[in-house]
């Protein structure tokens, strides 16, 4: 004989029976307040930037919530920067979605003088790249000698002069030759030597800051799906989810009640 419940018995089961789960549930439950899952919640909130997460971390943001290559660090309580290659680049914008930045060096920032001369290119290795959108290269000469004066009125108006470390420097300043070898009737190839008996050269984006762009990271995209925080192992640099538990190595887990209870309430 099929004996039937009252409504109130089946209300009470279900009751039990969530009760029952959540006490299951409870061991991992207390992982609510793991402390790397809360630091690596924080976003970084400084000077212009806002809500930047992994893959950055630094300023209030832990070493192990980002990448080692990403770490920001702060410059007169105001300016974020972000060091690649052994040089400094103050970071203008973060766009996480791209994933890309836009940053400018800090040493020639409003100036085209810095305290310091260094033999250099633009150089920026992985995991950055430059965005199609960076213009092309300006090259700086520091303290060339007095010109032929065959060149003289073809390079005068890129002439500018800087006072570093109590040094006058007479300098010049290139974006682009012409295509062709000569120009005004001058032989291209003498002013190019002419450059290169400057003392010190330097190649920069010829724009007040550019783009740089990195992969976006799927696993990151699958930690967050899943109510976790990105991050790395500081050991082994490996990817790592915290979750409100405790950490995994792609996405966290856990018990979903609502959907067993909907089928034993149906059944």
């Amino acid at each position: 004989m099929h004996r039937h419940h009252h409504p109130l018995w089946d209300l009470c089961l279900c009751f039990v029976i969530t009760a029952t789960l959540i006490l299951i549930r409870a061991p991992t439950m207390r992982g609510v307040d793991d402390q790397s899952y809360l630091n690596c919640s924080s976003t970084i909130q400084y000077g212009g930037l806002q809500n930047v997460s992994y893959p950055f971390w630094g300023l209030n943001r832990a070493s192990y919530c980002g990448l080692s290559e990403f770490e920001l660090t702060c410059q007169d309580n105001a300016t974020a920067l972000v060091t690649i290659v052994n040089q400094a680049y103050r970071v203008l914008r973060i766009d996480n979605t791209s994933p890309s930045m836009t940053v400018a060096r800090n040493d020639y920032w409003n100036t085209i003088c810095p305290s310091n001369l260094i033999n250099t290119t633009q150089d920026i290795t992985s995991p950055f790249s430059y965005t199609t959108d960076t213009v092309a290269n300006l090259t700086l000469y520091y303290g060339c000698p007095p010109s032929p004066i065959q060149i003289t009125s073809l390079i005068a108006s890129s002439q500018f002069h800087c006072t570093i470390n109590g040094t006058y420097m007479m300098s010049y300043f290139v974006t682009k030759l012409s295509n062709s070898m000569t120009y005004g009737g001058v032989n291209l190839t003498d002013v190019m030597t002419y450059y290169k008996s400057c003392n010190t050269s330097m190649v920069l984006a010829a724009n007040r800051g550019f783009g740089l762009q990195w992969a976006a990271d799927d696993k990151c995209n699958g930690c967050l799906g899943s109510g976790g925080q990105c991050g790395r192992n500081e050991t082994s640099e490996d990817f790592v989810c915290y979750c409100r538990d405790k950490s995994y190595s792609s996405a966290c887990s856990g018990i979903y009640v609502y959907p067993i209870l909907f089928r034993m309430i149906s059944s």
